[in-house]
């Protein structure tokens, strides 16, 4: 649990601080929105799961607390232990695929407040949990052979409904019957991401109903089943609202749109429906009325970087701006005239609080991470930017500690998001702040809006127009380029001294500046790496959806395909490739990069490549994450500034031969 540290020296913040930071959800602020706590009916304290990562367990600590919103910074323990449940999904047909990411735990309340059940699991199945809100006692309540993925409470308190795939259980008992003589190779694999088939996807999901006072459980109704499935409404809606007189607040979503929660805004009393005329009425989110009034959340600014709070009173033609801010506000309860939230800012992470949208009083209810206070932090800049495609982004530039006006630093780039706690980028590889406290400016990138967004709703042809001509990489590299050099022309960012960094999406940009920009010295990456190769790597499934939207087949050697692998592959540009690239990647995606490694160490190009074992796209192993943000700066500090990184004998050895090999190349200078 947080202790105060009003007392405690200051001190320069290390990666581990990062690594060790208590998080309640996900830390990408982006995963998940609602469910991340739960407020009690009678709307006086609030539960949710608290983590923390222990690098030298490589694991992590987990508890439930229950926290009083009347007296703030009072919260009791009211369950303790448990392992890390990541998220799994269903993936270009194939079910249960593995994720690093956090799956969020939502607690919920019976219905006197007496107690809580929350999805937990114990080196086995992910079973439901109730817990005394009093912090008198918890235990298991189920035994389901199958892992729990999502409940309710019945309104009476007696029961609770929850969903589970017995027929992925099953497949994957089938996977492992047809493994004693062979695995066919066909659509079900995956080759960069298991050596096994995945079971089909979709598996439909079973719903069971389990008895508070008998403990005996029977198959749910369909009227019982319908609290879970697709179609109903979720608590914590973010398209409904109803108050205590019957008047309904609602957001009708276009049938076409890719932004879930976000449409028009109308409400309904007396029998009558009324549409909000106004304009920002049609990209509303989550209402809640408050005094005959609704109240909603809206996205807007530079590049949709700020939330605003809007009320609108039902039959008037005008709405009122309550509150702006560029702060993330997640999960947020309505509380009266107030709202309570998780609220996270690009020096602070994330923690509990109340927000008065009226008068814009906070009150801090909850604070994960009060050491926090007494770390040393580089000053943020934001820089808005529009690109040569005319899309609007922006940027954090993030100063050195110890800053001077005047003097040039080293600067690395960090992708893909920038809203919310600056912590280490899309993935949390690169730690920001880590890298402010060696001396290092950071520029962390929100990338513009897709291309294929002006022109189509429609997925895939969204990246058939965002592959065209390769516009998607370009419009972010313009993005990012024009960012750095901000920072250069302010006399922040040394020219000579540039490096990029980059996971998933964020790796594809830092591939492409790789072959198309003479901006950045040293990469390093967190998925690697585009080539010639990725049909075969994604398996005979999914090639077919590579080559809808525009990729050659692997057996097109036409001069068009040549063409448009040389913009993207780096086998193709192997010879002209100088700058140092790290990889660090997941033991299930190393395989993508072997065909680049190969190419480029067989002409002593610097590349050094690291495999993580039982990791999944991205890191959740603590251990892993701080191996992966201290070797992340090490590298910089050697390539960018030319420094010798302490306790790595043996990878200081290579780099230094790396770089000797690079220095004996005559045959053009490093990038």
């Amino acid at each position: 649990m947080p202790e105060a540290t009003a007392s405690a020296p200051i001190r320069p913040l290390t990666p581990e601080d990062l690594v060790r930071l208590r998080d309640i959800g996900p830390a990408d602020p982006t995963q998940q929105y609602a469910g991340l706590f739960a407020v009690s009916p009678d709307g006086t304290h609030a539960a949710f799961q608290l983590r923390q990562a222990d690098p030298q367990a490589n694991g992590y600590c987990l508890a439930m607390l229950v926290v009083d919103l009347a007296r703030p910074g009072r919260a009791i323990v009211v369950d303790r232990g448990g392992d890390f449940i990541r998220a799994r999904y269903d993936f270009r047909g194939k079910a249960g695929f593995p994720t690093g990411l956090a799956d969020p735990i939502t607690p919920r309340w019976s219905p006197d407040g007496k107690f809580i059940v929350f999805r937990r699991r114990d080196r086995g199945g992910v079973q439901l949990w109730r817990a005394e809100t009093d912090g008198s006692g918890s235990r298991a309540i189920t035994a389901s052979a199958d892992d729990i993925e999502d409940f309710r409470i019945t309104a009476d308190g007696r029961s609770v409904i929850y969903a589970t795939r017995p027929g992925l259980r099953k497949a994957r008992a089938e996977i492992e019957r047809e493994g004693l003589s062979g695995f066919h190779y066909d659509d079900r694999f995956a080759p960069a991401a298991s050596d096994r088939p995945f079971p089909p996807a979709p598996i439909a999901r079973s719903f069971t109903v389990f008895d508070f006072a008998s403990g005996t459980t029977r198959a749910a109704s369909k009227s019982e089943a319908a609290l879970l499935d697709g179609s109903a409404m979720r608590e914590g809606s973010w398209i409904e609202a109803v108050d205590a007189g019957g008047r309904r607040a609602t957001i009708a979503v276009p049938p076409d749109s890719i932004y879930a929660g976000r449409g028009q805004l109308s409400a309904t009393s007396d029998g009558r429906a009324r549409v909000c005329p106004a304009a920002e009425c049609a990209d509303a989110s989550y209402p809640w009325w408050v005094a005959g009034k609704v109240r909603f959340l809206r996205r807007e600014g530079w590049a949709n970087s700020e939330t605003a709070i809007y009320e609108w009173n039902p039959g008037t033609a005008r709405v009122r701006r309550l509150y702006r801010t560029e702060d993330l506000l997640l999960g947020c309860v309505p509380d009266g005239g107030s709202l309570v939230c998780l609220r996270e800012s690009s020096l602070q992470p994330r923690r509990l609080e109340r927000l008065d949208p009226a008068s814009g009083r906070r009150d801090i209810l909850f604070d994960p991470n009060p050491e926090f206070a007494r770390l040393t932090l580089g000053r943020v800049e934001r820089l808005l930017t529009r690109n040569r495609f005319g899309l609007e982004s922006f940027a954090d530039i993030v100063l050195p500690v110890g800053y001077r006006p005047g003097q040039r630093y080293p600067l690395v780039v960090v992708q893909y998001s920038s809203r919310g706690f600056l912590r280490g980028g899309t993935g949390d590889d690169y730690p920001i702040q880590g890298f402010a406290n060696r001396g290092f400016a950071v520029l962390s990138i929100d990338k513009p809006s897709a291309i294929g967004l002006r022109y189509s709703n429609d997925y895939t042809e969204i990246d058939r127009i965002n592959l065209k001509d390769f516009a998607e990489r370009r419009s972010i590299l313009d993005s990012v380029e024009i960012a750095v050099r901000t920072a250069i022309a302010r006399g922040i960012a040394d020219p000579a001294r540039v490096g990029i960094t980059g996971l998933s999406d964020g790796a594809s940009t830092a591939g492409f500046a790789l072959l198309h920009s003479d901006l950045f010295s040293a990469f390093a990456l967190s998925s690697c790496c585009t080539d010639t190769t990725l049909p075969m790597r994604v398996g005979p499934g999914s090639a077919p959806a590579f080559y809808q939207v525009g990729y050659p087949r692997l057996s097109d050697d036409s001069a068009a395909a040549r063409a448009f692998w040389r913009e993207i592959a780096y086998s193709p540009n192997a010879a002209r490739i100088r700058a140092p690239i790290l990889a660090q990647l997941p033991d299930d995606e190393y395989l993508n990069a072997l065909q680049s490694y190969t190419v480029l160490r067989e002409l002593d190009r610097p590349i050094d490549l690291f495999v993580f074992p039982g990791e999944h796209h991205v890191k959740w192993q603590p251990a892993h994450r701080l191996a992966v943000y201290t070797r992340a700066i090490d590298w910089f500090d050697f390539w960018l500034n030319g420094a010798s990184p302490r306790g790595r004998p043996a990878e200081l050895a290579h780099w230094q031969a790396l770089r000797a090999a690079l220095a004996r190349d005559a045959s053009s200078p490093p990038q």
